[in-house]
């Protein structure tokens, strides 16, 4: 009786063990091209997407993406387990409030100005002090920026409001990455040859963003499925598939 109740036992903790397992997750993203966009055919794709679909194909994940505004996806990702998030810049203020995977890849921030502008920023001082900065609000970029004591802060809810705000005057600058500065501008209706980079900012690294509450087990899953990525060269092709550096 002794033998069977444990046997009993055992086998009701693996069969919990799999629902743990087994809970689907909730993925979100935004679009930011090249990591995540919608192509001419209006499939999702991009370098953290195809990631994605690959470490799920490793893992027997058959959670969709779902693409939500970036302020939707952090609220998300806050209240909710089993929710992913990506791609994030992992920070000081942001490191201890989620779970990670990755890094996915670096990322390199500056302050852009029209390309005819006059605008000389040599130090941070200098940027507080040149009028309007764009930034997008909840962003890495917004996040740093307030933390550095700046006050001349335009928080707008896309990053093409920005850089059309900049286009026309209403701002002397904006944030933006090297990575995604070229699409924005096409996006916004300009070309990369309008605007100029006046200042580097700083640099940060990419992850996929989980929630606290998620279990451990899906999170070193995860990141062991990306790390098979790395030594079979796939992370290394779509690398150079979406001209990551």
């Amino acid at each position: 009786m002794q033998t069977s109740t444990k046997l009993l036992a055992a086998l009701a903790f693996s069969l919990l063990g799999g629902v743990v397992h087994a809970q689907e997750l909730s993925l979100y993203c935004e679009e930011d091209k090249p990591l995540q966009f919608y192509n001419a055919q209006g499939k999702l794709t991009g370098f953290t997407v195809e990631i994605v679909e690959e470490i799920q194909k490793r893992v027997g994940s058959n959670a969709s993406i779902q693409v939500v505004p970036w302020s939707r996806g952090i609220e998300m990702l806050s209240r909710n387990p089993n929710t992913m998030l990506f791609t994030m810049a992992r920070t000081p203020e942001r490191e201890s409030q989620y779970q990670w995977i990755g890094p996915i890849s670096s990322i390199s921030y500056g302050l852009y100005a029209k390309a005819n502008s006059d605008i000389k920023i040599d130090s941070l001082d200098d940027a507080r002090s040149i009028g309007l900065i764009g930034v997008y609000r909840n962003d890495i970029r917004d996040q740093t920026l307030t933390r550095l004591g700046f006050n001349n802060l335009d928080r707008a809810n896309s990053n093409i409001s920005s850089f059309k705000k900049l286009m026309i005057g209403r701002i002397s600058a904006y944030a933006d990455s090297k990575m995604g500065v070229a699409s924005l501008a096409k996006s916004a209706g300009y070309q990369l040859s309008d605007v100029k980079m006046v200042y580097h900012l700083f640099d940060s690294q990419l992850y996929i963003a989980v929630s606290k509450d998620t279990n451990k087990s899906v999170v070193s899953r995860w990141n062991d499925a990306l790390e098979e990525m790395k030594k079979d060269k796939s992370f290394l092709r779509l690398q150079k598939k979406y001209a990551i550096e």
